[in-house]
């Protein structure tokens, strides 16, 4: 029988070639790497009909013909279903791992083999056998740039694009810090998205990719995060929590490579960070190592969100080291602003301060990969839902837009700023209307005439 992880490593490595054969020489694969029968056999196929191709391309109806009237059509579609493309270095260590598993298989079944003889064990012999498990060394050390780069033209045939698992919030194969002052909703924020990506259903209006969702927690009581799931009504997502006999580790320990088990594919959400480690969070050197094992998970085709807290003084960064958002792919920053106003909350909210009619800021912070994006949503945290809500900067440049159109036209901007401060409600700070005037702008609800020495003039748009 062979060994479930046996079995997992081997469709992830045939459908690692499917997409990229030409992995196969990097790793130096042969048909004996895979166990004897299916698997073995798909190798075979998909070897020859990469060398007899020539393209670079694994055909699958080629293929199928390769293995014959009794393929196993939902097996082999499978692979190219579920094909990824991985760097050369995780999908080594991919190999590798195959390696080490059929290895310890084979030394298993000889000792039962042995045990069954009448000369018994041969002890010396295992023991060699073992010795050369504990050497089998990662395939490919001697770096050999024709093998492992790759040239500009060859990437842009790779059929790769950029893919979200929550539209415009969290991508695909990302690593994404969340982070927001403590008691502000982050851990309700983050189930709510687990919910919808388990499920395949939108979020905030926002089309999701159904994904395998598991949430680590060590940071939330387990009663409390019960009572959540059950006002939620989460059903597929699964958990792993800190009361668990087998707790799920930190990520500075070794055995954080436990986390390199679960399926690959999945979003993989870890609350919250300073519970998963015992560093300095004010550490660059101490964040990178966290911020690189993840980026590890990250590259065996998983999403990985990492809940993070911000300051007291400013809930506008996250906490700590900025090599936390520095290493990041995305940030979102999720935090409280006054209603109708945009002068928003700077202290940390406590949560027996709770306000059921609080507005809440979603939207991407310093640090982002992709486009910069913002929502204003509300909570309702008797049910976990998250809702849109007006956003309060549109209420002011609305009404910016009709005094420029009206009174205000052809005021140079030191005349609206201080019409502003007095009619715009919470908007005293100059900065702000600044960037409220630039936004306005760039969304032509308004036109900027220069006049002497840089002056702004504002007018109607045309």
């Amino acid at each position: 029988m062979i060994h479930n992880r046996l079995r997992e490593l081997s469709h992830e490595i045939l459908s690692a070639i499917t997409a990229t054969p030409s992995l196969i020489p990097i790793a130096e694969l042969k048909p004996d790497d895979f166990p004897e029968g299916r698997l073995r056999e798909t190798f075979k196929a998909i070897d020859a009909e990469w060398q007899d191709s020539g393209s670079g391309v694994i055909n699958p109806g080629r293929l199928a013909n390769r293995l014959g009237p009794n393929v196993d059509a939902v097996f082999l579609g499978s692979l190219f279903d579920g094909a990824i493309v991985v760097k050369p270095e995780v999908f080594l260590d991919l190999v590798a791992d195959l390696r080490k598993k059929a290895g310890g298989l084979r030394i298993a079944e000889k000792i039962g083999r042995q045990a069954t003889s009448p000369a018994g064990v041969d002890e010396a012999e295992i023991r060699k056998d073992y010795d050369e498990l504990d050497r089998l060394k990662r395939v490919g050390q001697v770096f050999d740039p024709d093998k492992v780069l790759m040239t500009g033209a060859e990437m842009q045939v790779l059929d790769i694009r950029v893919n979200w698992v929550l539209d415009r919030f969290i991508p695909e194969r990302g690593l994404t810090l969340i982070y927001g002052p403590g008691g502000v909703g982050k851990t309700w924020l983050a189930l709510a998205i687990a919910k919808a990506v388990s499920m395949g259903t939108p979020f905030l209006g926002l089309t999701t990719k159904r994904k395998s969702v598991f949430y680590i927690d060590r940071e939330n009581p387990w009663p409390k995060l019960i009572e959540r799931v059950r006002k939620m009504d989460i059903r597929d997502v699964r958990f792993w929590h800190l009361c668990f006999a087998a707790q799920p580790p930190k990520l500075d320990t070794p055995d954080w490579e436990t986390y390199k088990n679960l399926p690959t594919g999945s979003l993989v959400i870890f609350d919250t960070c300073r519970s998963f480690h015992d560093g300095d969070e004010n550490s660059s050197r101490d964040a990178a190592i966290i911020m690189s094992r993840l980026k590890e998970l990250r590259e065996r085709d998983n999403t990985v969100a990492l809940l993070h807290h911000t300051p007291r003084a400013n809930e506008r960064t996250s906490k700590g080291s900025t090599a936390w958002e520095d290493l990041s792919d995305q940030t979102l920053a999720f935090h409280r602003v006054r209603r109708g106003s945009l002068k928003e909350i700077k202290e940390e909210i406590d949560a027996a301060e709770f306000d059921p009619d609080a507005l809440y800021h979603l939207g991407t912070g310093k640090k982002t990969r992709y486009e910069p994006t913002k929502f204003y949503i509300t909570a309702n945290y008797e049910t976990g839902e998250f809702t849109l809500a007006e956003d309060p900067g549109a209420v002011a440049i609305n009404t910016l837009a009709e005094y420029i159109a009206g009174e205000g036209s052809g005021m140079n901007q030191t005349e609206i700023i201080k019409w502003a401060k007095e009619n715009l409600e919470g908007s005293t700070r100059t900065e702000n209307l600044v960037a409220l005037l630039k936004r306005g702008t760039r969304d032509k609800r308004w036109r900027v005439r220069p006049g002497f020495r840089g002056v702004k003039y504002y007018e109607p748009p045309i």
